[in-house]
């Protein structure tokens, strides 16, 4: 394996895979509940893994399929729950805004290490 950086990535991997198709089967109502740890396959890893510019090697596919059934199983744990007929009570935790003084433009861009045209400059992004 290669560390902590692959489990890291496995794991956001998992969560990029699992939690769309999940909650859209979850939340479907028609669909068939009980093949949901099927749900995510080899392929679908190696797409957004691609996606995502990382390599992995088969064994790390086939980890981060098996992490995929686990979420899912835990899904599939959820659905026997029982609901409940309660609504929560909703609480105002907004507040009013208050204006105050602020920094103008020339001393918000002083410590900058770039600016451009009076604005903050940062790295180009690909």
């Amino acid at each position: 394996m290669h560390g902590q950086k692959y489990f890291d990535n496995c794991y956001h991997i998992s969560l990029i895979c699992v939690l769309g198709p999940a909650i859209e089967t979850l939340t479907a109502g028609t669909r068939d509940h009980s093949r949901m740890t099927d749900a995510v396959d080899a392929e679908e890893i190696r797409h957004v893994a691609d996606l995502a510019r990382l390599r992995l090697d088969d064994e790390d596919v086939d980890t981060v399929v098996d992490h995929c059934g686990d979420i899912l199983e835990h899904f599939e744990r959820l659905e026997e729950v029982p609901e409940v007929d309660a609504e929560p009570e909703l609480v105002n935790v907004m507040r009013a805004d208050e204006i105050a003084d602020s920094l103008d433009q020339d001393d918000a861009l002083a410590n900058a290490p770039e600016t451009e045209d009076g604005r903050f400059k940062g790295p180009n992004v690909s």
